[in-house]
């Protein structure tokens, strides 16, 4: 059973550790080397910004296994951005169910008319992910560090 707990202050030393591990820096190096970095950059809350821990259930009691956040865009949609922290649940239909489950929630909260997220076009285990989920490429841009972006898109409703 997975679920979605929101981010609390007291996740942020479990976020450096999975911020420092090799398989989520390779698609997610913001620079949060540091306690005191990720606790500014994911400690305080922000307007338009939501963030969560992905909890597992198991016989055995909960663990966090990864992070999720969304975000609010212009007309309608909402971008998210997430990453597998455990590396005993990549490759293990654990991402793909997760991001249902995430534009399931944002749908029954928001109900915009598309979602958006934005991998590298190299990371194609995150692509094939997304796309067993329900998103679709639309555009490959300039990204915000000047990587090229693949923009994927999930249409909430017909179509």
């Amino acid at each position: 059973m997975l679920r979605f707990r929101p981010l609390v202050a007291d996740d942020c030393p479990l976020l450096l550790e999975w911020l420092r591990k090799e398989h989520v820096k390779q698609w997610w190096d913001d620079g949060d080397d540091t306690l005191e970095k990720v606790v500014r950059n994911y400690g305080e809350r922000e307007e338009g910004l939501e963030r969560f821990i992905l909890v597992g259930s198991h016989e055995s009691g909960e663990k966090p296994i990864g992070y999720f956040q969304y975000y609010l865009l212009p007309d309608g949609w909402i971008g998210i951005d997430q990453f597998i922290g455990d590396q005993e649940c990549i490759n293990r239909g654990v991402g793909t169910m997760a991001i249902q489950m995430f534009v399931e929630m944002i749908v029954r909260e928001h109900q915009p008319t598309s979602i958006v997220l934005d991998p590298s076009p190299e990371n194609k285990r995150a692509i094939r992910c997304y796309e067993k989920a329900g998103f679709k490429h639309y555009e490959t841009k300039a990204g915000e560090e000047k990587d090229l972006a693949y923009m994927m898109r999930f249409e909430n409703g017909p179509r």
